[in-house]
C-alpha cells in the first residue's frame, strides 16, 4: 500500500505538467501528460514505472510487469480538473502490449474524503488485453465513464495503469482526460 500511495502522490506532479511542445489540446481537454515533463520534476525519489524502453511521443512512457504494479499517473480533484460540474469523462492513451497475456488495465478511481467505509465512489478498469488488438505496436485506447451524481468538486480523481499481476509488460504514454 505504501509503494501505491508513494507512486500516486508522485502523479500530483503530472497535474502540473505542461506540453513542452506548446502543442494546442482539444476543447474538451482537462488534463494530459506524455510522461516526458516527469523526469527531473520528481527529485531523487525513485521512479520504477517511468521508462525510456518505450515510448508513443517523445523518450518516455510509464510500464507495469514484474515488479511494477502501479505507474505513474494523474491525482487530484475533480474541483481543479475542470471549474464546471463533470457528469462524465473520458480517459485516453496510447498503450503498447507485447505477445502473450497481459492483465493490466487503465484503473479510473474516484474517492470521497468524506466517506467513512474507504469504499470508491467509482472504480473501474478499461483491461488492455480486451482493448488492445494489435500487438507489438502502440495502440489508441479510449473509455468513456459516468460520474456518481454524487460526485462533488472535492472528490478525487485517480487514474493510472495497473498490472493485475500480470507477468507481461505494458505500456502507456500521452494519457489525457478529457469531457467526452
Amino acid at each position: 500500500m505504501k509503494k501505491y500511495t508513494l507512486l500516486l502522490l508522485t502523479a500530483a506532479t503530472l497535474a502540473g505538467c505542461g506540453d513542452k511542445n506548446g502543442s494546442t489540446h482539444p476543447a474538451n481537454f482537462l488534463t494530459g501528460n506524455d510522461f516526458d515533463q516527469l523526469e527531473g520534476w520528481t527529485g531523487d525519489m525513485p521512479q520504477p514505472s517511468l521508462t525510456k524502453d518505450k515510448a508513443h511521443s517523445g523518450a518516455y512512457s510509464v510500464h507495469v510487469g514484474p515488479g511494477i504494479e502501479y505507474s505513474n499517473g494523474f491525482i487530484g480533484t475533480l474541483g481543479k480538473l475542470s471549474p464546471t460540474r463533470l457528469t462524465q469523462i473520458k480517459v485516453k492513451g496510447w498503450v503498447y502490449l507485447p505477445t502473450g497475456t497481459v492483465t493490466a488495465g487503465i484503473v479510473t478511481n474516484l474517492t470521497d474524503p468524506a466517506a467513512t467505509d474507504g469504499k470508491p465512489a467509482l472504480w473501474e478498469s478499461l483491461p488492455l488485453d480486451k482493448a488492445v488488438k494489435k500487438r507489438n505496436e502502440w495502440v489508441e485506447v479510449e473509455k468513456t465513464l459516468t460520474l456518481p451524481a454524487n460526485a462533488g468538486p472535492n472528490f478525487k480523481l485517480y487514474v493510472y495503469l495497473w498490472s493485475g499481476g500480470s507477468q507481461s509488460v505494458a505500456y502507456l504514454d500521452d494519457l489525457q482526460i478529457l469531457r467526452p
